[in-house]
């Protein structure tokens, strides 16, 4: 009796599958293909952190200017260059945390207003005058960077102050944002 029901199930199974094909031009196949490589270009270890200080600018100073432009005061470059070891064949793709930004590509001041942070400024970070936008379409030509030889590459950044509200309170202005090499 046993095998009899294990037979009725089984051809229930296998009968039941034709019942629920579609039709060949009702079906469709999608093929993904991929492969996860190192990537060709890096921070070099040590050389990968640095910081920008930038000049003191009075709250007035943004008047005048529309929200999301960066303002030429107390602009400066960063205390030391971070190196690259790269590929000097390819261009060089910077990718920026994009949690950092405004849709202005305005990085956020992360100190509070109630901790003396100023409002309405942030900053706008630059490669020789090219600016670093967060969506990741900064490339810069291997030839921009200064070569230390051995695929070793100088990455100096520099950042100016840009508006992002309105309204400019004066304060306390930081920022800190992640950094991503890539070569294609």
């Amino acid at each position: 009796m046993n095998r009899s029901i294990i037979a009725a199930v089984l051809a229930g199974v296998f009968l039941s599958g034709g019942a629920y094909a579609a039709p060949a031009e009702e079906q469709g196949t999608l093929t993904i293909t991929g492969e996860v490589t190192g990537t060709a270009c890096r921070f070099d270890n040590g050389n990968n952190v640095s910081a920008i200080e930038l000049g003191n600018v009075p709250a007035s100073a943004f008047q005048g200017y529309d929200v999301g432009v960066d303002v030429p005061f107390g602009e400066n470059e960063a205390t030391t260059p971070m190196i690259l070891v790269c590929d000097p064949t390819k261009d060089v793709i910077i990718k920026v945390d994009g949690a950092a930004f405004d849709y202005n590509d305005v990085i956020e001041n992360t100190v509070a207003q109630g901790s003396g942070g100023a409002t309405g400024v942030g900053f706008k970070l630059y490669h020789k005058n090219k600016l670093i936008e967060k969506d990741g379409n900064s490339t810069l030509a291997i030839s921009d960077l200064k070569s230390l030889g051995d695929n070793k590459y100088e990455l100096l950044l520099s950042a100016r102050y840009a508006k992002a509200a309105t309204n400019v309170s004066e304060g306390k202005v930081n920022g800190t944002v992640k950094l991503m090499v890539i070569q294609e």
